[in-house]
């Protein structure tokens, strides 16, 4: 059972709104790491990096503090899905009436889906 101190963290970061593209911040690996500033989830965000996405990220990079920060993670820093978002004047790619294909699949393979709690 987590402690108090740990809760606290816990529902600060359920308040986090789901990423442009749809993945839940408030589950994600390394959103929670950078949240608790925990070393054990950085070296799980780290190998799933590592082994699914095949990408070596230093445990220092393993940072983001939601896909809405000024703090997001260094493969999201480009995201499409937030600048399409943001040029549109919606505030996720769910809400769009075009439904691109390139988000449909993205959602269908990835939202949600991987390295998440």
């Amino acid at each position: 059972m987590p402690g108090d101190d740990e809760m606290n963290v816990y529902n600060q970061s359920n308040w986090a709104d789901p990423c442009f593209c749809g993945n839940d911040c408030s589950r994600c690996v390394t959103y929670l790491a950078t949240a608790h500033d925990d070393d054990t989830l950085r070296r799980q965000a780290q190998e799933f990096y590592r082994n699914f996405i095949k990408r070596e990220i230093p445990l220092c990079k393993i940072q983001c503090r939601g896909g809405r920060s000024d703090d997001v993670f260094c493969l999201c820093q480009d995201c499409p899905f937030a600048k399409c978002c943001k040029n549109r004047g919606i505030s996720s790619c769910g809400e769009c009436k075009a439904q691109c294909r390139t988000y449909l699949d993205y959602k269908e393979k990835y939202v949600n889906q991987y390295n998440q709690i």
